[in-house]
């Protein structure tokens, strides 16, 4: 299976002309709308999901537009389950 058909599972994928995929619902808004701290930080979090840095960015992205401290939120839930578990 290829990238693209890859990222096709689970993102909506838009193809225009040869080359350029446009990915996410929010993938239109410019970077810098976003806190870059936290965009940086979710771009981080989604190479879980995948290696292509346009593909976590676009997840982050869409994460961001729904809850701008989406990143901040997530870290302090894992920090706080793995402490309650012993893991550190």
């Amino acid at each position: 299976m290829n990238r693209i058909n890859k990222i096709n599972n689970y993102l909506r994928l838009i193809q225009e002309g040869d080359n350029k995929i446009i990915i996410g619902k929010h993938n239109d808004i410019p970077n810098e709308k976003f806190d870059s701290k936290e965009l940086k930080m979710g771009i981080k979090v989604e190479y879980e999901h995948t290696d292509l840095h346009a593909v976590a960015t676009a997840i982050a992205k869409d994460h961001l537009s729904e809850l701008p401290d989406y990143y901040t939120r997530l870290k302090k839930m894992e920090d706080e389950g793995f402490e309650e578990l012993g893991i550190n």
